[in-house]
């Protein structure tokens, strides 16, 4: 047999063992961490109620992270550290290759030491006895039927509201299962859930032309996403935006609710954050109030990987247990929380990373905040609060103005426009609470005077 007929000889499986040999087995390599995932994702896309396509797609990667070993400097002890990734389509050739070049670009870094944990060391979590606990059993056991009810779902809703009808409808359900080893014996696993879906509803007003709602959605869980109550809430937004009038100006109080109050509050999480405090571009300090409370609630937030939402967890990407922090409580900021390295930069114990954003709600029912004058923001075009200083602005997509009489007005355009330190002064939060991506807490929030800009 020629030589150019001989077969190639066959490239062996990469599994997790033969990763964790080749870190076992490098000179240089002090430490070392390997996250390995696994995931089936199923995809439906959908035209006119059509399926137009229909895929499920199987994926596996390791996540490796390296260090050496830790040196003395002037700026005290350091270490070298690097990561990279493979997946199953790669060989034992690839990651001796991708180490040595990890080993290379970590002998040039200088990182503060830090030491993974070990099992049994305060903090670090424990194999769970229920590794699905957070994710939604119907995802775990087929994601397929878990397309096909949100699927039913979103046709069911959508014919309940006959005045629009059906473009777009993409759903993504992924279950996945990770786990966690490194060199000081550590190995813990869980399973995870996700659902995505995003849509297009059309409708046409008498006598003018065809105008779209675009809605989106993510979570943990089927009923997270709320599918039905989203559905027929864009039917009434694409019928209700294509009659609105040029939106007021002037400084009113305004409501905003849902994905919104969820981003506004990131500002305070972002600044509770260890990395953040640690690198010193903090905006509160420890002790110190968040914001000068003239009147409505108190703010109330803490970390609680507990609460099921994209955020929860049962160990953290370095293997720490689940607790929950309180992080402001009554306006003020009272603890710092985020990934091991961070804290112990800080002097304090690790006490897992972020989890579930978890804020107090208000004792006002939410039809309450839409008494009175007000301008209640139901979608913005585009939604910008700024992480380093909380202003924010949002274009105006469709708002109602809700009158003293109880009557409402739907309006569109201009913006709304504050710094969500000042605005919260005064602010009152909803009675009602909600859970989005990794939010949990009041469904909406009242402020006494924005900026609106019609």
């Amino acid at each position: 047999m020629s030589a150019s007929a001989r077969t190639a000889p066959a490239r062996s499986a990469l599994d997790l063992a033969a990763i964790t040999a080749a870190l076992r087995a490098h000179p240089k390599v002090a430490q070392w961490q390997v996250t390995q995932s696994r995931s089936t994702r199923c995809e439906r896309y959908l035209t006119f109620l059509v399926i137009e396509s229909d895929r499920e797609a199987a994926a596996t990667r390791w996540q490796v992270w390296l260090a050496l070993a830790a040196r003395d400097s002037a700026a005290g002890s350091q270490q070298g550290e690097a990561s990279f990734t493979v997946g199953a389509g790669d060989d034992a050739a690839t990651v001796s290759e991708r180490l040595d070049t990890a080993v290379t670009a970590a002998a040039s870094a200088a990182n503060p030491a830090f030491q993974l944990p070990a099992p049994g060391e305060r903090g670090v979590a424990v194999q769970p006895t229920s590794p699905a606990a957070l994710a939604d059993a119907a995802i775990i056991q087929d994601p397929t039927v878990a397309v096909d009810r949100l699927c039913r779902s979103y046709t069911d809703a959508v014919g309940a509201c006959p005045w629009v009808r059906p473009s777009t409808l993409e759903v993504f359900v992924t279950r996945s299962e990770r786990r966690l080893v490194n060199h000081r014996g550590l190995d813990l696993s869980d399973r995870r859930s996700r659902v995505f879906v995003e849509f297009v509803l059309l409708h046409r007003p008498d006598g003018g032309e065809e105008v779209e709602f675009y809605d989106k959605c993510e979570g943990s869980s089927l009923d997270d996403l709320r599918l039905a109550e989203r559905v027929a809430h864009a039917a009434r937004c694409a019928r209700d935006g294509a009659i609105a009038t040029p939106s007021p100006t002037g400084a009113m109080p305004v409501v905003i609710a849902d994905d919104y109050v969820a981003e506004l509050l990131g500002y305070y999480a972002h600044h509770a954050d260890a990395a953040v405090h640690a690198r010193k571009i903090n905006a509160f300090v420890l002790g110190q109030p968040v914001l000068t409370r003239r009147a409505g609630d108190p703010l109330a937030l803490a970390s609680d990987p507990a609460v099921p939402s994209l955020g929860a967890y049962q160990f953290d990407d370095h293997g720490y247990a689940p607790t929950r922090q309180e992080l402001v409580v009554d306006d003020r900021l009272i603890g710092v929380c985020g990934s091991a390295r961070w804290m112990r930069f800080l002097g304090n114990e690790p006490a897992g990373d972020r989890g579930t954003l978890a804020a107090k709600p208000g004792s006002t029912p939410l039809q309450d905040l839409l008494s009175g004058d007000v301008l209640e923001v139901v979608r913005f075009s585009e939604f910008h609060p700024r992480s380093d200083t909380g202003a924010f602005s949002g274009e105006i997509r469709l708002a109602y103005r809700h009158h003293a009489d109880g009557t409402r007005t739907a309006v569109k355009g201009g913006s709304v426009t504050g710094v969500i330190t000042q605005a919260l002064a005064d602010a009152r939060f909803s009675r009602e609470t909600v859970t989005i991506g990794s939010y949990h807490g009041p469904r909406a929030v009242r402020f006494a005077s924005l900026t609106v800009a019609g």
